[in-house]
């Protein structure tokens, strides 16, 4: 039997605290989710002197945005996501309407925050307001508490990047942070071994610094550092990772896992580094850390053919190589001669999960002190 961490412990601790909102927060605010108002300034610097590679970035989130001006929400009354390796169609098509009013919104969000243009908020708000009123019943079985893990959260990115827009008015704030409190964060997988407990983290740590839940996210910070001292071995490989094969094979999915593992670690970082707490230098008991990870699975990008877990011959079978945007992140902390290269032939880099735009966000920008 399972030892019962601390993430087991959140979808109850989340529903006690929507039944008791005055005893679950204390006084503490968050600065921001995940982009913070010293980031969005230093953005719009960079846009206006067209500085590389914020400026190619930024109009793909431009591009992005302004195709989801006129998007129609497709939030469904209920939702179910079918598993990825029983009904891969099924499972795509049960998860697309929320990856793409999620992506959609953080993209309109971002365009509202560096134009000020009030039609990318209001668009904003219609997808947000959809999500939040429209959904009625969210199973957690097979993959739909992942998936809604892993695309929730940029919605409660974008939610941060527009509570100052008039578009987007109190009761509609409010009602979005009671869909978050009483129905998203209970989705969270939080309490699983391996990526789906990554992704559940990210859901669970976004969450907290919306709704100001300062013990939230102290439980996401302390299940972070769990992660860490049980997901990497010695050597920085993801023990629970680099073996999965998709549909039989062995290995072909190990470095796209190892991406879906450390890319949900990092994102949560970077929340948590946001609202004041630096996770980056954090050492566990053993000697693991998210830098020893990272090191790791560089080489691996650059020569994929050497990946020592892979035993499908062919290179070109390997899957996932290159899902690496988040290394925009950890390259600024880390910063790694190969890492910058890949970098630099990819960009501008954009994601499916949780934080598309990571070049635009964080693509070789300093840390600002303030932050």
């Amino acid at each position: 039997m399972e030892s019962l961490s601390i993430g087991a412990l959140v979808p109850l601790v989340a529903l006690l605290a929507a039944d008791n909102p005055q005893h679950a927060e204390d006084p503490w605010r968050a600065r921001a989710v995940f982009i913070s108002d010293d980031r969005l300034t230093l953005l719009k610097s960079r846009i206006d002197e067209k500085t590389e590679p914020t400026w190619t970035a930024w109009l793909q989130v431009k591009g992005a945005a302004d195709a989801a001006l006129d998007r129609q929400p497709h939030a469904p009354t209920k939702w179910h996501v079918p598993y990825y390796y029983e009904d891969p169609e099924g499972h795509a098509g049960a998860k697309q309407g929320l990856q793409d009013d999620a992506n959609g919104a953080y993209a309109l969000s971002l365009a509202y925050r560096m134009t000020g243009e009030e039609e990318y908020a209001r668009a904003t708000a219609r997808l947000l307001n959809a999500w939040a009123t429209e959904v009625e019943i969210l199973e957690r079985t097979q993959d739909s508490g992942l998936s809604f893990s892993y695309h929730f959260p940029a919605l409660i990115f974008a939610a941060d990047l527009i509570e100052d827009s008039p578009s987007w008015p109190e009761p509609d704030q409010r009602a979005f942070k009671d869909f978050v409190r009483k129905k998203a964060i209970p989705q969270n997988t939080m309490e699983k071994d391996n990526n789906w407990g990554n992704w559940g983290l990210v859901l669970v740590m976004a969450s907290a610094a919306h709704l100001d839940d300062k013990g939230l996210f102290e439980q996401a910070v302390s299940r972070w550092k769990e992660f860490i001292e049980e997901q990497i071995a010695d050597d920085g490989h993801l023990v629970h990772e680099v073996n999965r094969g998709g549909f039989g094979r062995k290995g072909d999915y190990g470095m796209w896992y190892s991406h879906f593992s450390l890319m949900p670690q990092t994102i949560a970082a970077e929340i948590a580094r946001v609202n004041g707490v630096y996770l980056y230098d954090y050492v566990s008991p053993s000697g693991r850390s998210l830098r020893l990870a990272f090191e790791w699975l560089v080489p691996w990008v650059c020569e994929p053919e050497r990946f020592p877990y892979f035993q499908g011959g062919e290179v070109r079978k390997l899957v996932g190589v290159q899902y690496v945007s988040y290394f925009e992140i950890l390259n600024v902390h880390w910063p790694i001669a190969n890492a910058a290269a890949v970098l630099a032939k990819l960009r501008p880099l954009t994601a499916r999960h949780s934080a598309p735009f990571l070049t635009f966000t964080h693509g070789d920008l300093p840390l600002p002190n303030s932050e």
